[in-house]
């Protein structure tokens, strides 16, 4: 993860311990090692065993009285368990109870929520933007998929009409797309319609002002340290954890969250999430349609860019959000500083929309 190679192992009270992929002795790679001791972990090159502070605690090939023990050690990382899944602390100060960092629902008993993790060969930071981006109404219209799961007959707006910022907080931005737009929209510089066709859709547009399963007022929402939420309705939460392993790959963690009061829901959310979920939205919107797109062969987030109205939450995310990141702070120590230079660049955000 973050371009470092770390090894996983069971800690003695049930957890995950994790520490840095090399036997500090010769180098060998920890994740090939053996677990023979409880909560230790044992290179496989020379027995060099080592517990979940990443401290040596046996030499076995240079026998109990080795002088390395207790001095010899490895990096470790804290990690915490949610919902079957491992977080790692990477920072470089001190960890924060996991609560500040994983979104409230997955703590929650009362929410449903189902991971799903593969390897996307793109950049983390293209995945995150795109749950932001005015992509929906031109990308998703074609596909087959609209015609199973009834959004087919959903009128969808020719085009986004910008994007407003309604929640600012220490760690994240929420934000609502206006998409009080006509179905069809007539575009001189082509002497034509967008979208070349309208017929009749039972299903409105969905309105900014519809309340969400958090019962807050963004429909979506940037947050850090990598994570992109999407309210899609009262009771359904698309979160998207996109946890980099190098410039061009990304450990893409999603969770279909839904919010239940009864065992019968409980019981049918969980056979949603796995099935119809995964086929209709991890399946056939994120990995067959987001995913072609924004591969680091087919998409250069280096080449110059022009952003306007529509790209305003990006602008924020990419301008103000890393400012906010806990190590930043706390490694800079000049708040008063950091302050300024969110103001500026803000105000230089702004100007870039009004261009």
């Amino acid at each position: 993860m973050l371009g470092e190679d770390i090894a996983f192992f069971p800690g003695k009270d049930g957890g995950i311990a994790a520490l840095w992929d090399r036997c500090p002795h010769r180098g060998a790679y920890l994740s090939r090692g053996f677990c023979l001791f409880d909560g230790t972990v044992s290179c496989p090159y020379h027995g060099y065993t080592f517990d979940e502070t990443g401290t040596c605690v046996a030499a076995l090939t240079e026998g109990p009285d080795s002088g390395l023990n207790g001095k010899l050690r490895v990096r470790h990382y804290p990690t915490a368990v949610v919902r079957g899944v491992v977080f790692v602390w990477m920072g470089e100060t001190e960890p924060v109870p996991i609560e500040e960092d994983v979104p409230e629902e997955l703590f929650d008993p009362e929410y449903v929520a189902v991971p799903y993790a593969s390897i996307w060969p793109m950049n983390w930071t293209l995945t995150i933007e795109n749950s932001g981006d005015s992509h929906n109404s031109y990308l998703h219209r074609f596909r087959l998929r609209r015609l199973i799961n009834f959004s087919a007959f959903q009128q969808l707006p020719a085009y986004w009409s910008g994007i407003r910022i309604v929640e600012e907080t220490d760690n994240s931005i929420g934000f609502v797309p206006a998409v009080d737009a006509p179905q069809q929209a007539y575009y001189p510089g082509v002497e034509a319609k967008w979208s070349r066709q309208v017929w009749w859709r039972w299903r409105k547009q969905r309105k900014p002002g519809v309340e969400t399963m958090a019962k807050q007022p963004y429909r979506n929402q940037y947050r850090l340290p990598s994570i992109a939420r999407v309210n899609t309705s009262i009771t359904h939460l698309h979160t998207r954890y996109a946890t980099p392993v190098d410039e061009n790959h990304t450990l893409m963690w999603t969770f279909g969250v839904i919010r239940t009061q009864t065992w019968w829901q409980k019981l049918w959310a969980k056979f949603y999430l796995r099935f119809w979920y995964y086929i209709f939205t991890i399946r056939g919107v994120n990995e067959l349609e987001d995913l072609p797109v924004q591969r680091y062969d087919r998409l250069d987030p280096t080449a110059p860019q022009k952003l306007g109205a529509n790209d305003q939450a990006i602008i924020y995310w990419r301008r103000r959000m890393p400012l906010k990141s806990r190590d930043n702070v706390r490694l800079w120590k000049k708040g008063v500083h950091i302050v300024e230079e969110m103001e500026a660049q803000e105000l230089a955000a702004q100007q870039e929309v009004g261009d």
